[in-house]
């Protein structure tokens, strides 16, 4: 039987996933989608061999499956349909959010399953699979994360996916590690892009927006379902980091509330300081 992943959603990840797949060890590549019109329009456009509206279609042919749903919805996925996983499969998930999905759907894989959570860092401003593209994933950076019930085979399966489908920088994390520095890296940035397209100046308009104005709000054109679940489920990790920014503007604000500008050279040098060391990494 030839080699087969499962992608369970096909929508804006889980379609361009599917598309940068094509040809991963001679794989036949299925899918799942609770929209049948998609499924169809899927297999129609050669985006997967087979595409099922029935989930456990899925489950039970995969050698390797990838959960591109919210997270929400996987625990009841695997719930419904984990008993027809086959044994040595190899499972995984696209998801923001680790340590609390983990912590739910662990005790719900059988025996001789193997799950190993990966975060590729990218995305669109748009999503559905009308805006998938092959190469969504190319140059970005993807994080395998292993979990209590990883093998070394199914870790470097993850970092061979990963370096298939273009990925620039591969790291690994623990669930909880993953969840506190993505917090920062993404969850606080869509915070930041809201916030500021939240009040705005109402005489505003885009003759007097450049880059800068388009660079820290080109997020904020936002998914709220996604958005509102990922901040929720971490909270805790995203509460300290709007903690610390609100600390950093503070500085910046009595610095110029004082019209202090040896403090602001002080602050702007520590800030290109830092940028530089983190380009660096």
């Amino acid at each position: 039987m030839k080699y087969t992943i499962g992608i369970v959603g096909l929508g804006l990840m889980g379609t361009s996933l599917a598309m940068a797949l094509e040809g991963f060890r001679g794989a036949r590549v299925i899918g799942t989608d609770i929209d049948e019109a998609i499924c169809r329009r899927a297999e129609d456009d050669g985006v997967v061999s087979r595409a099922y509206a029935e989930p456990g279609r899925v489950f039970e042919q995969s050698d390797l499956m990838i959960f591109c749903v919210y997270a929400h919805h996987i625990p009841g996925l695997l719930e419904s349909h984990g008993h027809l996983l086959k044994l040595g499969c190899v499972v995984s998930d696209i998801c923001g959010i680790k340590g609390p999905l983990y912590e739910k759907i662990m005790p719900l894989l059988p025996e001789g399953i193997t799950y190993v959570g990966a975060h590729p860092m990218a995305g669109k401003e748009r999503d559905g699979y009308g805006n998938a593209e092959a190469g969504l994933y190319r140059g970005c950076g993807f994080v395998v994360i292993p979990t209590e019930r990883s093998t070394p085979e199914g870790v470097a399966l993850l970092h061979e996916l990963a370096k298939y489908v273009g990925a620039a920088r591969i790291a690994e994390a623990a669930p909880e590690n993953h969840d506190a520095l993505i917090a920062y890296t993404s969850d606080l940035m869509h915070v930041v892009a809201s916030a500021l397209c939240l009040d705005f100046h109402r005489d505003m308009t885009l003759a007097f927006a450049a880059g800068a104005f388009r660079d820290c709000t080109r997020i904020a054109n936002i998914n709220p379902e996604m958005w509102s679940e990922l901040l929720l489920s971490n909270r805790s990790h995203t509460l300290t980091e709007i903690e610390r920014l609100m600390n950093s503007l503070g500085k910046f604000r009595s610095a110029l509330k004082d019209s202090d500008k040896e403090r602001l050279l002080d602050l702007f040098a520590a800030v290109k300081a830092n940028k530089e060391e983190m380009q660096s990494r």
